[in-house]
């Protein structure tokens, strides 16, 4: 038999040139051919062991073994010990810059009216969103790449909130807390009177974090705010993703988990306010930081500590907050109580904690609590009752509704977040699954499904089910993005703690993770802040909010304070209240809205002024040119939907004619009267 490899003839008394492997090559070489062959009839000579010399001997050394070259090592690069890798992330986050551009395009647009600026708006939020997303799904370098993703994408997000308003806020309740560090800022004392938002005098953390800033940097409180709310939102983030690595999660998952929460209908604008929940927030998450490393590791005290911190802060920043801490903390407890062996009471100890300081602050502080949740929860209730008797509610009867197409979108979003949570609770139950992670994130998500009901129910319930998605988005987060790694094989928690649910082909996983995650992206933009009449700034518009919010008005408001002095008694719209109550330090009276809507000055009017102790009257004339976008003008509207048409323009003129008041100012839109001596 030939064989197939061709010998290679070689004359006597020479020797082929040894075989040199090309720079690229790999050469497999045959351990039993390197080991040393013993010929039959030959004795090995023995070779002594090396004999290791004692510590203090001396050992002189050949000059010619010193002096013989040596081959040198390669050079060793430490710093790159040092240098995380970062992957794709660098020029993936430049496509989501990019995206931030576009968005300031097409807020630029939107000022001027232009016809493009709402495709503009539109690319550019998926230019932002889709590449990070893109990328997550893929492989990553490692923790770095992940994390910086996920940060990048919070920072392009933040930058979306500052373009909309960079010179000053605008929102009722940024405002209100701006005018709060104000005065901290001013007088040096905590706990002074706030007329806008009288609970916030009782919870004066984020004012403590804002005018800390604004002293020790010397920058303007507005600048000063912008920076603690950035701040405290990107370290919401990074303790999220922190969470989700301590209890197993793979870097994939927890940075899955941060790109599905930034899709929660309040994260773009108003988790990103300078409001005391978004100062509050950081502190929630590293409250349940702190409890699962008390559970699971030995160093207690130090997690104890940084437990008994965070439940501190967040008891002195926001009352609702505080409240959910209380609530996430027992919920995580009660699952490790009833489901873990050996049992783990950390969570449980930190819950219990955390409960007796809110209910501790709530009695001896801020006791005015009760006073400002009540109405609003009988306001829910009573319209559940009327739910349950087949009134559907909504949004407020006269407010601006938006298109077919957007509340279709918010309502396909509920349904496929729901159909995950009753696939993973049939596996649950099926598996009859011990794992108290999986549970957790059931439960926090049932409570999301409650809570989102309240969209429905009465004129607030938009927004208070926005601010609850708030917290319960968070189990809602985890239980999407562990879905869909299991749906493309590689993911899940990858420790004890799994969740998982049966693979797909690549295909079909690749279009269920890229149709829900844009289906969720679209959803939190036309169900979440601004509504969709404010989604791009423009021009003024009645109760508006932001868009209320002009130079007219605030001119106006800051005069008061400067010629009237502060401390005044009110009477204003819904936007004059949130002008005169910040920029004017004034006190507003809100059960006025009968002085406007009356054609002429009559004694009803008189005997209101009388009951109310009304000193000031704010009048804005374009109240007669629109229709309120919100269903009302005032606060306390007896009105509310009920009109056909503005408010009429005698109404708003009247006070020109009644004996002894003065127009103490006019700037051609707004006016004050003084109704001191009349």
């Amino acid at each position: 038999m030939t064989s197939p490899m061709r010998r290679a003839t070689v004359r006597r008394g020479t020797a082929p040139a040894p075989y040199r492997p090309a720079a690229d090559e790999t050469v497999e070489f045959d351990a039993a051919a390197l080991r040393p062959q013993r010929r039959p009839g030959v004795r090995r000579p023995s070779v002594p062991a090396p004999r290791t010399p004692a510590d203090d001997e001396t050992v002189e050394v050949s000059r010619s073994v010193v002096e013989r070259p040596e081959l040198e090592p390669e050079p060793v690069n430490h710093f790159a010990e040092f240098v995380p890798r970062l992957g794709q992330a660098p020029w993936i986050l430049a496509i989501s810059a990019a995206g931030v551009a576009v968005v300031a395009l097409s807020y630029s647009g939107g000022r001027t009216g232009a016809g493009w600026a709402t495709a503009a708006y539109w690319l550019g939020q998926f230019l932002v969103f889709a590449p990070v997303a893109v990328r997550l799904l893929a492989r990553l370098a490692g923790t770095a790449e992940a994390y910086t993703l996920v940060v990048g994408l919070a920072v392009n997000q933040y930058l979306q909130k500052w373009m909309y308003s960079p010179d000053e806020f605008r929102f009722p309740d940024e405002l209100q807390h701006w005018a709060a560090t104000s005065t901290l800022v001013r007088t040096a004392h905590l706990y002074e009177p706030d007329h806008g938002l009288p609970v916030a005098e009782h919870f004066p953390g984020l004012e403590e974090m804002g005018g800390s800033v604004a002293l020790l940097t010397g920058l303007p409180v507005t600048a000063a705010g912008l920076i603690v709310a950035g701040v405290a939102h990107l370290a919401f983030v990074s303790l999220l993703f922190a969470v989700v690595r301590r209890v197993g999660g793979s870097p994939r998952l927890a940075g899955l988990t941060c790109v599905i929460y930034a899709t929660s209908l309040h994260y773009l604008f108003f988790d990103s306010m300078y409001v005391y929940q978004t100062g509050a927030l950081p502190f929630l998450m590293l409250a349940v930081w702190a409890a699962i490393c008390w559970q699971y590791e030995r160093r207690t005290l130090a997690h104890l500590a940084v437990g008994a911190f965070a439940i501190a802060g967040v008891v002195v920043t926001h009352h609702i907050t505080a409240m959910m801490t209380v609530g996430t903390l027992l919920l995580i407890g009660v699952c490790e109580f009833v489901l873990s062996r050996p049992r783990r009471y950390g969570a449980l100890i930190l819950g219990g904690a955390a409960a007796l300081a809110t209910a501790g602050w709530f009695a001896f502080v801020a006791s005015d609590v009760t006073t400002y949740l009540t109405p609003a929860a009988k306001g829910l209730w009573r319209s559940g009752i009327r739910v349950l008797h087949g009134e559907l509610g909504g949004a407020a009867t006269g407010a601006a509704r938006p298109p077919l197409w957007e509340t279709a979108v918010s309502g396909l979003a509920v349904l496929a977040l729901f159909a995950l949570f009753v696939q993973q609770l049939r596996a649950a139950i099926r598996t009859r699954s011990k794992d108290v992670w999986h549970w957790s994130l059931l439960a926090g998500t049932f409570v999301f499904f409650a809570t989102a009901g309240m969209r429905f129910i009465g004129s607030q319930g938009p927004e208070l089910a926005g601010r609850a998605a708030t917290f319960t988005y968070v189990p809602v987060s985890l239980l999407v993005a562990s879905s869909i790694l299991a749906w493309r094989r590689n993911g899940g928690l990858r420790t004890r703690r799994h969740i998982s649910i049966t693979p797909t082909r690549t295909a079909v996983t690749w279009s269920l993770a890229a149709g829900l995650t844009v289906l969720l992206l679209v959803n939190s933009r036309v169900g979440g802040w601004p509504s969709f009449w404010g989604r791009l700034p423009g021009g003024f518009v009645v109760s508006g909010f932001e868009l209320a919010v002009d130079p007219k008005g605030v001119t106006a408001a800051r005069w008061s304070r400067a010629y009237l002095g502060t401390g005044h008694r009110f009477a204003a719209d819904t936007t004059g209240f949130n002008l005169v109550s910040t920029y004017g330090g004034q006190r507003i009276v809100r059960e006025t809205a009968p002085l406007f809507y009356s054609p002429a000055w009559g004694l009803a009017d008189q005997e209101l002024v009388k009951a109310r102790s009304v000193e000031f009257v704010y009048v804005d004339i374009r109240l007669a040119d629109q229709l309120p976008i919100t269903g009302s003008y005032f606060p306390q509207d007896p009105e509310a939907g009920k009109r056909a048409g503005p408010i009429a323009r005698d109404g708003l003129t009247k006070f020109d004619g009644i004996n002894g008041a003065d127009r103490v100012y006019d700037n051609g839109t707004v006016r004050i009267y003084d109704l001191r001596d009349s």
